[in-house]
């Protein structure tokens, strides 16, 4: 059930932000990162414990990190034409920041919740 209620969740955000819009959009943009923390959320929500989402945290950066490390090998090498800015933002902003922000969510709620 709460599989479920995360995940209805997650979609009407989602859909709430495209129709709000997204493009220099703030609250159209919390929307849809709001909805991706939920989305997450639905398929995380039975971990319980802290490592489990200390590992989302760092997975998340670490894919941060090799895409930097990718882009600054491209521009070495002259390459630049092949840096698709709507990828590296996608990447980024669309996956790993709300896996990073739901690991630390996760955390909060592991280390404090129902004790």
């Amino acid at each position: 059930m709460k599989t479920t209620s995360f995940f209805v969740t997650a979609v009407l955000l989602v859909i709430a932000s495209q129709i709000v819009g997204i493009t220099d959009n703030l609250p159209g943009i919390a929307l849809l990162l709001g909805g991706m923390i939920f989305l997450y959320f639905s398929v995380l929500h039975p971990w319980k414990k802290v490592e489990y989402y200390a590992l989302l945290i760092g997975g998340s950066v670490g894919v941060i990190v090799l895409v930097m490390i990718g882009i600054q090998v491209l521009v070495w090498l002259k390459k630049t034409e092949y840096i698709s800015e709507a990828v590296v933002m996608t990447i980024i902003f669309l996956f790993c920041l709300p896996g990073i922000l739901t690991g630390i969510i996760g955390i909060l709620i592991c280390a404090f919740g129902k004790k």
